[in-house]
């Protein structure tokens, strides 16, 4: 049995575990945050203060990909995505012992990839983050960078070409292909040639985007129509992105496949939004044949 003190000790704690469970969260001030990426990667990764269910919002200066954006699903929920911006919400408060992190690929070749850590503060949101890249170079950085100019401009001679030993005593061999439409993709090839030297081929294809959006090659796979892949070493384009309804070469450069790989390949570029281009028709130049001293 209940002594007579003890009922109203109990009362007394049940009314105070009430009263702290119905105290409201505390106020955060809503803040801006202006962010400036350096591109190295040893630099600490970049920190933006956030709480539960407080809606921030990523400007960025350039494009992004929108679906590059990866977060931790059971902490941030992804509100919306724009060309240049990112909302997110934090379902649950963010922890410092445990950060939770928002990442982004950029559309551009400037320091594509983007990650924020989300930390907790007890007053503070940053309810809206301007996002920067610095793309100057200074010191030895720079001085590297006109180094490789340089010598980049210098291997382009002729004369350099010859002494490298990438053209063969017949010459280069070259070999036209036909347009390819590919349904899938929504992109066509309006043909191209085919150029074959000593232990390399160069892919000079035009395409056409019919697409409504700017289209901006990034990556190519080359292999031939029997399976046998081949090694690609770069691809350059003609223009940076191919606006809707018009056209821009591209050049593919890769290893010299296998004799059994046969004469008939298959090239796929893809965007940077992730939208695909297969061409399926290309053909090379035969095998050059030692010559006859």
């Amino acid at each position: 049995m209940l002594q007579p003190f003890t009922l109203p000790l109990v009362l007394l704690l049940l009314l105070l575990g009430a009263v702290a469970r119905a105290q409201p969260a505390p106020e955060r001030a809503h803040r801006q945050l202006a962010l400036t990426l350096t591109g190295n990667p040893a630099a600490p990764v970049p920190e933006v203060r956030g709480a539960q269910g407080i809606g921030i919002t990523f400007h960025f200066d350039g494009p992004i990909v929108e679906q590059s954006v990866q977060v931790d699903a059971s902490r941030i929920r992804v509100v919306d995505v724009g060309p240049k911006s990112l909302l997110v919400e934090l379902v649950a408060e963010p922890r410092a012992d445990e950060p939770s992190e928002v990442a982004v690929t950029f559309a551009d070749e400037e320091q594509q990839r983007a990650v924020f850590r989300i930390v907790p503060h007890p007053s503070e949101v940053d309810a809206w983050v301007k996002v920067t890249r610095r793309t100057e170079q200074l010191g030895e950085a720079c001085q590297a960078r006109l180094d490789e100019l340089r010598a980049r401009c210098s291997a382009q001679s002729p004369t350099a070409f010859v002494r490298s030993g990438l053209l063969p005593p017949e010459g280069i061999l070259a070999r036209t292909f036909q347009s390819y439409s590919d349904s899938a993709g929504g992109r066509v090839s309006d043909g191209g040639v085919s150029f074959r030297g000593k232990g390399w081929v160069l892919l000079d294809v035009v395409l056409s985007n019919p697409t409504g959006q700017p289209w901006t090659p990034r990556v190519a796979t080359f292999k031939s129509q029997n399976g046998t892949p081949v090694t690609v070493r770069r691809l350059t384009s003609e223009v940076e992105a191919i606006p809707p309804g018009e056209t821009g070469s591209v050049w593919v450069e890769t290893d010299e496949p296998p004799e059994s790989a046969g004469g008939l390949f298959t090239l796929e570029v893809s965007g940077a939004d992730g939208r695909t281009l297969r061409v399926g028709n290309v053909k090379l130049a035969p095998r050059a044949q030692e010559a006859k001293r």
